[in-house]
């Protein structure tokens, strides 16, 4: 018996001296562990759960204990992604009339093409009195031409006997003939040719082959891999000046440079513009018109407790709260507020004391426990 005692006494000691140290509410005010039921384990009546200790490492439970430190500020903003003007190209034809696909076939949404690469042509299209017309008006070209050649030709070869400026006047008339003919060929026998003027990614415009188009229509756009424009929203204007760079809540990997401001307000909401360069070895595409979150650095500084994003979970209420552990096997939520400082870290402002041992992994599984 004195040795279970023994035994017994040794563990509670154990426990105590594995608590958290100074485990305390955002006031100082100091958290016990009076409440912790001896063997009952899971969600107790205070919101505090109840972990035994090879439960908390299978669940891959781990803390820190957090100080005070001094941050940049950063504001958040909601955007979209936009094509850049440099990166995006549309291709109009300038004339009415039929489209034709190219040898390679109509291109899809999603294929990709180089600059200077056919992607179809237009033939203009007339009604029969308009195309007998024409073709009668190129008939006469081509006789009045070959006339013309006839009388050059007569003309050279009278050698010194000819006419020097007759033959001159002939042969201008001649090079005129030659290019309305061409003109006029142009028109009636050779379609319009559609290139790319960008290389990049294709976005068809639901074209097809026989397809009647008007001129100006947008065909195909033409979008560059690693050229985009976000465009955000912004309420707070003296944040205007201050703004340089910015990066993607989604995407860490994409670095944004600021471009500038609309000078229109709409809604009481400025539309700032940054812009986005990828690297070649860019893995993660920005689609135009996704909705983003960009982050950007401010000239202000925030005093806060800086933790890893995955620390902040949301409580039955919706209430963004984090985990501290009271004890050995306890832990508690407390109800934060905070700033995103990128993808992976965020700043606690209020609701949470420093020294605290906080649960920086683990705690969306530890919120789960019921």
């Amino acid at each position: 018996m004195r040795l279970l005692w023994i035994l017994t006494t040794f563990i509670l000691i154990t426990q105590t001296a594995s608590a958290a140290p100074g485990a305390h509410g955002p006031n100082g005010e100091h958290i016990t562990n009076d409440k912790q039921v001896a063997g009952q384990s899971g969600r107790q009546a205070d919101g505090s759960v109840i972990m035994p200790m090879p439960d908390q490492a299978m669940l891959g439970i781990t803390t820190n204990i957090v100080t005070q430190s001094i941050v940049s500020e950063t504001i958040k903003m909601s955007g979209v992604v936009r094509p850049h003007p440099e990166g995006h190209a549309v291709v109009q034809p300038s004339s009415d009339g039929r489209f034709e696909a190219p040898e390679s076939g109509v291109l899809p949404s999603g294929k990709k093409v180089s600059a200077g690469q056919v992607l179809g042509y237009v033939r203009y299209q007339d009604t029969a009195y308009e195309l007998a017309s024409q073709n009668s008006e190129l008939q006469v070209v081509r006789n009045q031409i070959a006339q013309t050649q006839r009388d050059v030709n007569r003309l050279e070869s009278l050698g010194e006997l000819a006419s020097k400026q007759e033959l001159d006047q002939l042969q201008t008339r001649l090079k005129n003939l030659t290019e309305q003919e061409q003109a006029l060929q142009q028109g009636l026998e050779k379609p319009e040719t559609l290139v790319a003027p960008i290389s990049g990614t294709i976005i068809n415009n639901d074209i097809r082959s026989g397809q009647w188009i008007e001129a100006g229509t947008d065909l195909f756009e033409i979008i560059a891999p690693d050229l985009r424009v976000i465009d955000a929203s912004i309420s707070n204007l003296s944040h205007l000046a201050s703004l340089t760079q910015a990066r993607l809540l989604e995407n860490s990997a994409a670095k944004l440079s600021y471009i500038g401001y609309s000078p229109r307000i709409a809604g009481g909401l400025a539309s700032v513009h940054f812009e986005h360069r990828a690297a070649a070895s860019a893995t993660e595409p920005l689609l135009l018109g996704q909705p983003v979150t960009v982050i950007a650095p401010v000239d202000s500084s925030i005093e806060g407790l800086v933790l890893p994003a995955e620390a902040l979970v949301k409580n039955s209420a919706n209430l963004p709260v984090v985990w501290i552990k009271v004890s050995a096997e306890r832990f508690m939520p407390q109800i934060v507020r905070y700033q995103m400082l990128g993808e992976q870290s965020i700043v606690i402002t209020a609701g949470l004391g420093a020294d605290n041992r906080v649960v920086i992994s683990g705690a969306s599984l530890l919120n789960q426990v019921r």
